[in-house]
């Protein structure tokens, strides 16, 4: 068998990824708390990406109006140190009929990343829309 050192040469490492997953059951079973964890170190930066999903399920007497769901977005940037860190989180609920009952489900959904540039040069330019 002959191969083409053309075709190996184009193929790029990828980088050491660590993924954890985690599913806990919360508040004797009333809630549940879903995490993912991936760590990843590449030639320009180390990245830490965490998404937590937390339910907590709880009986209505009945339906509130829905309200829109709250949205929390935070970044910072140490040019002393490069970390760069974002965070996004979403707050709000739902209601779903479980055995004949009204559940009123409270939710919280999270999305943290955390960078660190290894170059002393900040983190590459960032295209910025304005709503």
């Amino acid at each position: 068998m002959e191969y083409n050192e053309d075709v190996f040469s184009s193929i790029k490492e990828s980088p050491m990824r660590d993924i954890l997953h985690k599913t806990t059951s919360i508040l004797q079973g009333r809630g549940k708390v879903i995490s993912l964890r991936e760590h990843s170190e590449e030639k320009a930066c180390v990245s830490d990406v965490r998404k937590n999903f937390i339910y907590l399920a709880s009986e209505a007497q009945h339906e509130e109006e829905a309200a829109e769901p709250r949205v929390y977005i935070k970044k910072y940037f140490d040019s002393a140190s490069n970390d760069e860190r974002f965070c996004f989180r979403v707050k709000g609920f739902f209601y779903v009929n479980h055995s004949r009952r009204l559940m009123k489900v409270d939710y919280c959904h999270t999305l943290r990343i955390n960078l660190h540039w290894k170059a002393k040069k900040s983190s590459p330019k960032k295209t910025v829309t304005m709503a």
